[in-house]
C-alpha cells in the first residue's frame, strides 16, 4: 500500500509540474500575443497619421523593401518603390481622413497578420469633392531583425 501511495504522489507531483510549465508557457505566449497586437496597432496608428498628413516618406518606411500592395481594380504594386510611386500619385490628388480598426490579429514566429476594416474620407485637392469609403483589409507583417514589424503584403477593397 505504501508503494502505491508513493507512486500516486509522485505522479501527482509530475502532473502538477507539467501543468505549471504549460501555464507559464501559455502566459508567455499571451504576453507575446499582446506585444504583437500592440506593435501592429501602433503601425496602423502611424500608417493613418502619415497618410492623413501626406507624409509619403514616413508612410512607406512602414513597409518591407519587397512589400506588395494589392489595391482594388489595379495591378499589384511590387516593392517599396512601386508602392511609394502609386501612393504618392494618390496623395497628390486627394487629402485623406483615414482610420483603421483591427478585427483580428494573429502571429507565429516571424509572421503576423491583421484583418479588419477601414473608413476614409477622400477630398479632391482640385474641386474639393468629398468621397466616403469604407472597406476591409488583410495584411501580413514580417518581423525584422531588430524585432520590429513591417507591412509585407497588403490587400484591401471597399464595401461598395
Amino acid at each position: 500500500m505504501v508503494k502505491r501511495s508513493a507512486l500516486t504522489l509522485a505522479l501527482l507531483w509530475v502532473a502538477a509540474a507539467v501543468m505549471l510549465l504549460l501555464t507559464g508557457d501559455s502566459r508567455r505566449q499571451s504576453a507575446q500575443a499582446q506585444d504583437v497586437a500592440a506593435s501592429i496597432n501602433e503601425i496602423w496608428n502611424r500608417y493613418s497619421s502619415f497618410y492623413n498628413s501626406g507624409d509619403i516618406d514616413n508612410w512607406v518606411s512602414l513597409w518591407t523593401d519587397d512589400g506588395i500592395q494589392m489595391p482594388p481594380g489595379s495591378p499589384p504594386a511590387l516593392g517599396k518603390e512601386e508602392i511609394r510611386k502609386r501612393n504618392k500619385a494618390v496623395l497628390l490628388r486627394f487629402t485623406f481622413d483615414l482610420s483603421i480598426t483591427n478585427d483580428e490579429i494573429g502571429a507565429a514566429d516571424e509572421w503576423a497578420f491583421a484583418r479588419g476594416t477601414y473608413n476614409a474620407t477622400l477630398t479632391a485637392k482640385e474641386g474639393g469633392k468629398r468621397t466616403r469609403v469604407d472597406g476591409k483589409y488583410l495584411t501580413i507583417f514580417k518581423r525584422q531583425s531588430d524585432g520590429s514589424w513591417k507591412i509585407h503584403r497588403d490587400i484591401f477593397n471597399s464595401n461598395d
